[in-house]
C-alpha cells in the first residue's frame, strides 16, 4: 500500500464511509499484507497500528472509538505532510 492508500482508508473512516469495525477490519488486512511483503509502512500508520489492533468493536465502549477517530487523525495529520 502506498502512502495515498493508507490516506484514503483512513480518510474514509473518519468520514464516517465506514464504521470502527469495518475500518479496523480494513486497516489489519492492508497491515498483514504489507508486512508479508515487508513493504516499508509510513511512520504514522506504524504508530496508528497498535490503537486499531487494541479496538475492540465487540466491547460497547464509547471512549474507545473516540480514541481510535483520534488517533486517525493525527496520523492523517503525519501523512499529509
Amino acid at each position: 500500500m502506498t502512502r495515498d492508500d493508507w490516506r484514503a482508508l483512513i480518510e474514509a473512516f473518519l468520514a464516517d464511509e465506514s464504521d470502527a469495525a469495518t475500518f479496523k477490519e480494513e486497516f489489519m488486512e492492508a497491515w498483514e499484507e504489507v508486512a508479508e511483503g515487508k513493504t516499508r509502512v509510513p511512520p504514522a500508520v506504524e504508530e496508528l497500528q497498535s490503537t486499531v489492533e487494541a479496538y475492540d468493536e465487540t466491547v460497547e465502549d464509547e471512549d474507545a472509538e473516540t480514541e481510535l477517530r483520534d488517533e486517525a487523525r493525527k496520523a492523517l495529520e503525519l501523512l499529509k505532510a
